[in-house]
């Protein structure tokens, strides 16, 4: 393991093995608030509920496997060609033992990253919250490094978030990226298309990073394409 995965992950084995497979066990002690956060993260694939063919989704950062406790219980873990991946062991063994039926993998995707298209969409969620020792220009280069290896990868996009820096109070174990420097990176390295949620609650930005603009799916007006687009004043 890289040594700055070393300074921002040695703590979660003890989590998990203190909390068993909550949402305590990756720092969320707050079970609605995952929830609610997994709803924004995975909005973008209502697009494609109507496919005939699986999802194909990656959970980086899957810790125990919590998304397909939340995939299952919300209908939708059916429809999902699911992978988890993570870079601690003990997270991995724990996710293997309680949900055999699914797909882990312990791996760095800077250090072995998938091939091109190889995910409809990856889900990133707690990864850039927490930085514990690790300054923060490094916690920000593990970022960036981790971004740059998923992108190629997802065919639609990608979501990720991060700790915002419009609180109260900032902790020094956490990673607060500034807004400007969030949508810069995302820009000039991945896309434009990038919403950025804060209105759901915790202390965060959820962003979310498409491949493509969204598309408009109500009517448009048929007067707008013709000359003028006016209509008589009455």
């Amino acid at each position: 393991m890289r040594s700055d995965l070393e300074k921002t992950t040695h703590e979660f084995a003890a989590m998990l093995a203190h909390n068993g497979a909550t949402p305590a066990a990756v720092g969320y002690p707050n079970a609605t608030d995952l929830a609610t956060r997994y709803e924004l993260m995975l909005a973008p694939l209502d697009s494609m509920k109507s496919s005939t063919r699986p999802i194909r989704l990656l959970d980086l950062g899957c810790g125990p496997g919590l998304l397909i406790d939340y995939l299952v219980e919300n209908g939708f873990y059916s429809r999902i060609d699911y992978l988890g991946v993570d870079v601690v062991p003990e997270s991995i063994q724990a996710a293997r033992a309680r949900l055999p039926g699914s797909r882990f993998d312990l791996r760095d995707v800077r250090d072995q990253p998938f091939g091109e298209n190889a995910f409809d969409y990856a889900i990133i969620s707690g990864v850039f919250t927490y930085r514990s020792r690790l300054d923060y220009r490094s916690m920000e280069t593990m970022v960036h490094e981790t971004l740059c290896a998923v992108w190629p990868s997802v065919e639609l996009g990608l979501t990720f978030n991060v700790m915002s820096k419009h609180v109260d109070w900032e902790r020094d174990e956490l990673f607060h990226w500034p807004l400007d420097d969030l949508m810069t990176f995302c820009k000039s390295n991945l896309s434009r298309h990038v919403s950025l949620r804060l209105d759901y609650g915790p202390w965060e930005t959820v962003a979310l990073v498409m491949k493509a603009p969204i598309t408009v799916r109500s009517k448009i007006p048929q007067r707008w394409f013709q000359k003028g687009g006016q209509t008589k004043s009455r």
